[in-house]
């Protein structure tokens, strides 16, 4: 009876904290779609509708921000302006090489 209620013991442990170590250390797999591919899909299907929800959200977000409330920016606005960072460090790197 103590050996049956050990081995379901441990195997309850494993079944817990496996996964539990698993996600912690991020090497588990996502079991439900990403933000990202969900916000792709609603972009592709509705792209008009998509359009003018950023350009509305953008729009709301800049005037909290501009009347000092601290709002974190969307997942769009971090690509805008990692791609206006890019293009900036690519204009940096080209007057480099070419005044030298």
């Amino acid at each position: 009876m103590k050996r049956k209620a050990k081995t379901i013991t441990v195997i309850a442990m494993l079944t817990i904290l496996v996964p539990g170590w698993l996600y912690a250390s991020g090497n588990l797999p996502p079991v439900f779609p990403q933000n990202e591919r969900i916000i792709r899909a609603i972009n592709d299907f509705w792209p008009d509708l998509a359009e003018v929800t950023f350009q509305n959200s953008r729009w709301a977000f800049q005037k909290l921000r501009n009347a000092g409330i601290e709002v974190p920016y969307t997942y769009n606005e971090r690509l805008l302006r990692i791609s206006q960072i890019k293009k900036q460090v690519v204009r940096i790197c080209d007057r480099i090489i070419t005044d030298s």
